[in-house]
């Protein structure tokens, strides 16, 4: 450690501002620019795209961000400043990333100043201590340039910096490959749910002329004794209903029932629960591993096979594949509807269809309450609504597709989750110098 200096991040980055886009701009609709946010910050640092708030006005040439930019939120609206302060790489993404107010850029300006390793400096644990404990605002915490720069850190060479950044980096690298993956799996899922049982778009075909069974499944596979299975699952007329031949308007009680009971964890101190809470999806759909004596409330027990489904505020997106593989006791907030498959149904179906638009339109028209926290979906009336048309003989030919694609999701989320507790390990390690990168030995 002898070589490892005290410094202060005044003496390597100045911090530059953002610029306050007009609010007459912002637009509902996609566009080519997405203003960053301090909700564009993940909870432990990092960049996460949730939310997009689209902007369709002048932009300022200066306030384009870069990819490799390093970027810091100074603005939080959470009670605990989950993301005050904490830095992030901007991804190299199509649309334009815009440098909005509250949100600083990093600037070199010492040569020994590796931005890499500055971001993750402003991921530790001293950085994060020293500016929410300076923050400001009650309800709306705030930090400031001057706060950040007055960070004080042991600094090590220039070599051993880029050797820790590219120790850890990968790790976020591979994390970030993995949700990308993911969510191409999900879009995937949800595809091919919306052409079978929304659009009909198989049946379509048929009516049509088309012949071609692989044309008929639109592409789904290359394979035509494959394609010409599913194809002869789908009748070659609509009827006077609007639907397939045979097909009916079912139910979500008809494929789908809710998983109640209760789990008082106070009553079991000792045991280790896996939690399912609303905190826990938002922060990453990672449950939190908390002992019974840890837990003040009543929950919901999730049993193997369940699917989530949050009854609070539907025009959120929270919907849940709990771990089927999991040994821990698995347990849910009740804002959680926790729901099983019936037979014929899987839980691959419930995904789908739960994360269909449609479907969440139907919830949105539900809900009960007023205010925000209080808008909620009654659990009789959602099973009692018709959902989806289908013959569910194609319910078994939609798992075979679809479940291989969820099984991958998981395996992938697990593989994430053991890739950030490597990088939260090592992370306060390698930046206190408890942890050293050997160093290559150049050859004479």
């Amino acid at each position: 450690m002898a070589e490892w200096r005290d410094a202060q991040l005044s003496e390597l980055i100045d911090i530059k501002h953002g610029f306050a886009f007009k609010g007459e701009f912002f637009a509902d609709e996609p566009t080519s620019d997405i203003l960053v946010t301090p909700g564009n910050f993940a909870i432990g640092g990092g960049f996460q795209l949730n939310k997009p708030k689209f902007y369709n006005g002048p932009v300022p040439k200066e306030y384009v961000l870069n990819p490799g930019d390093v970027i810091v939120t100074m603005t939080d609206l959470s009670k605990q400043a989950d993301t005050l302060g904490f830095s992030a790489v901007v991804p190299a993404i199509k649309p334009r990333l815009l440098h909005n107010q509250r949100i600083g850029r990093l600037i070199a300006k010492d040569a020994s100043a590796n931005l890499g390793f500055i971001a993750w400096l402003m991921r530790t644990r001293p950085y994060r201590h020293e500016i929410v404990g300076g923050a400001t605002g009650s309800t709306v915490k705030h930090t400031s340039p001057g706060r950040i720069l007055a960070h004080r850190f042991k600094l090590p060479s220039p070599k051993e910096q880029q050797s820790i950044v590219d120790v850890l980096q990968p790790l976020d690298d591979k994390i970030e490959l993995n949700r990308q993956m993911n969510e191409t799996l999900e879009g995937m899922a949800q595809a091919i749910f919306r052409d079978w049982f929304v659009d009909f778009g198989p049946t379509r075909r048929k009516t049509a002329g088309e012949a071609d069974p692989v044309a008929i499944m639109g592409g789904l596979t290359p394979d035509p004794a494959r394609a010409a299975e599913l194809a002869a699952l789908f009748p070659s007329a609509v009827g006077d209903d609007g639907l397939p031949v045979g097909w009916k308007r079912l139910k979500l009680a008809d494929i789908a029932a809710q998983g109640k009971g209760s789990v008082n964890p106070l009553g079991q101190p000792n045991k280790t629960f896996e939690h399912y809470s609303l905190p826990a999806f938002d922060k990453g759909q990672e449950p939190s591993m908390d002992a019974g004596s840890s837990i003040k409330s009543n929950k919901t027990p999730v049993p193997a096979g369940a699917i989530l489904l949050s009854k609070l505020n539907p025009e959120i997106l929270r919907v849940w594949l709990p771990n089927a593989y999991s040994n821990a006791a698995q347990i849910a907030s009740t804002e959680f509807l926790v729901f099983l498959p019936k037979a014929g149904a899987s839980r691959s179906l419930l995904f789908a269809l739960f994360r269909d638009p449609d479907f969440r339109a139907l919830m949105q028209g539900m809900v009960t309450g007023t205010s925000k926290s209080h808008q909620r979906i009654s659990p009789p009336a959602l099973l009692a609504q018709e959902v989806i048309s289908a013959d569910p003989k194609l319910f078994v030919a939609f798992e075979a597709l679809v479940g291989v694609m969820l099984e991958r999701l998981l395996a992938s989320r697990a593989e994430s989750k053991s890739l950030a507790e490597t990088r939260d390990y090592l992370l306060p390690r390698l930046m206190s110098g408890a942890v050293r990168v050997a160093q290559k030995v150049e050859a004479a």
